[in-house]
């Protein structure tokens, strides 16, 4: 949970720093994106190098790494060095939320399976909840150098946490099927990179859009309990798809939570400043949005290659990851530049065009049309939490 809430800060706080060291919004969306990038592109290494080797040697050179690059960030004022240390602070990212997910099948008995997942989401989203707060409370109220170097202290206690348990030395990766077809030559991963494109482009957009919106209209504070309340519908969202996860198919319900998703974000076209209203928009976003992740990794599952449970997950995020960098720095200059209510646009554009590339590519992903199991409805319950997140 330590280095969860810290990644739930590490966007904002490093905003909040640039921000405040460089007074450019797009400085700071050009930060966020080089840190971005940098991540996604190295997350796919990651994984595949978790999948055949195993993860606690991998933690125990990165997260003190990465902790000591959040530092280096934190005290760094120069624009240049900035995107130097964010770029490196990005290939260092700890793979917390990859590593810790195997672990529940031999953390705990058979029957104790499914609550010990539905408790580790709820865990998970509680920390998206709080995390954006802290962050502005601590960026605003002393400055974003102190909210990086508290991300800096979570990462190292949690991660090391998790390097140094009994559960992480015991995991061994799934065997992978000889002749099976490769990760890249899988019709249906490939179409969910594609869709991951167009997602990432738009929620790093919206990971801008929306401080710079608070920022712009003097009311930065805002912004992180915009991101709270999205973070508390997403809690109910996620609870409402373990209920009914058993009851269609995986992908018919993937697709229709995507089209609630994509109704939910079209307000975004025109509410766009902090307000009430907003407040309400975020909300909704976040229950509309909740359940699809689930629905999503259970789809994952069913076209992805045996032996790739970590690898598929990690190319997946590099291919988001990359796209929600660009995303980033694109909306910080389209803010700066136009106003931030053309660079929130981005989001429902964005998520639009992904959920037609499922809907006219569904019968690539047809091994999905079925119940799932309930150890596949658990699986994707705690993949869900990985989702959109940097660990």
């Amino acid at each position: 949970m330590p280095a969860r809430l810290a990644y739930s800060m590490v966007g904002l706080s490093l905003f909040f720093h640039v921000l405040q060291t460089s007074d450019s919004l797009t400085r700071a969306g050009l930060t966020i994106g080089v840190n971005g990038i940098c991540g996604a592109v190295s997350a796919g290494v990651r994984g595949s190098l978790m999948d055949r080797y195993g993860q606690t040697w991998l933690l125990y050179i990165l997260v003190p790494s990465y902790t000591a690059m959040l530092l280096v960030v934190s005290f760094s004022a120069n624009s240049s060095l900035l995107l130097a240390a964010a770029a490196v602070l990005g290939i260092t990212a700890p793979p917390i939320n990859m590593s810790s997910r195997p672990l529940w099948k031999i953390a705990v008995t058979p029957d104790l399976l499914r609550s010990s997942y539905a408790l580790d989401v709820m865990a998970l989203h509680s920390m998206t909840i709080f995390g954006p707060i802290l962050s502005s409370t601590i960026s605003l109220g002393l400055s974003g150098s102190w909210a990086l170097r508290t991300c800096a202290l979570l990462i190292f206690i949690g991660g090391m946490a998790l390097a140094t348990s009994p559960v992480s030395r015991r995991w061994i990766p799934e065997e992978k099927v000889p002749g099976a077809v490769s990760l890249w030559k899988s019709p249906g991963i490939q179409l969910l990179m594609l869709e991951g494109a167009f997602i990432g482009f738009g929620w790093g957009a919206f990971d801008v859009g929306l401080p710079a919106s608070a920022t712009l209209a003097d009311k930065a504070h805002l912004a992180g309990p915009i991101f709270a309340c999205m973070g508390v519908g997403t809690v109910l969202g996620v609870s409402f798809a373990g209920v009914i996860s058993k009851k269609v198919s995986s992908l018919r319900a993937m697709i229709v939570s995507y089209g609630i998703w994509v109704l939910s974000v079209l307000p975004l076209l025109f509410i766009f400043r902090p307000s009430p209203a907003l407040f309400v928009v975020a909300f909704l976003v976040g229950l509309a949005g909740g359940p699809l992740p689930v629905f999503y990794w259970e789809v994952l599952d069913a076209v992805r290659p045996m032996g790739s449970a970590v690898a598929a997950l990690a190319w997946i995020w590099a291919f988001e990851g990359a796209f929600a960098s660009a995303g980033a720095a694109v909306a910080g200059h389209i803010a700066e530049t136009w106003g931030a209510r053309y660079a929130l646009a981005i989001t429902p554009l964005a998520v639009l065009c992904g959920f037609m590339l499922i809907l006219f590519g569904r019968r690539i992903l047809g091994a999905a049309d079925r119940i799932p199991t309930e150890e596949e409805v658990g699986d994707a319950l705690v993949e869900s939490e990985d989702a959109r997140t940097n660990g």
